[in-house]
């Protein structure tokens, strides 16, 4: 059995299109992990612009929880009173 020019030929070109395919497919990849990082960073940035929206509202929470207790507090010291009184 003879290798021929012509099966050279044939070789090349199978190996020359499977190097063109992996290479359109490589720089899709490439362009998909820019899009990709760019998404990353995206999310990242509304994950902080949350993270500063959740540290304006945690004072007015904490207030609103410290008063809350105080009423109850005082509820519990009126009813100490009651008990004391009676």
């Amino acid at each position: 059995m003879s290798i021929t020019k012509d099966d050279l030929q044939k070789e090349r070109e199978i190996l020359k299109n499977d190097f063109d395919i992996l290479n359109k497919r490589i720089s899709q990849t490439e362009k998909d992990l820019v899009t990709m990082k760019g998404n990353l960073n995206a999310v990242y940035g509304a994950i902080q612009q949350v993270d500063k929206f959740i540290k304006k509202v945690e004072p007015e929470t904490e207030k609103k929880q410290l008063l809350t207790e105080k009423e109850e507090m005082s509820d519990e010291k009126k009813q100490a009173l009651n008990l004391a009184t009676s």
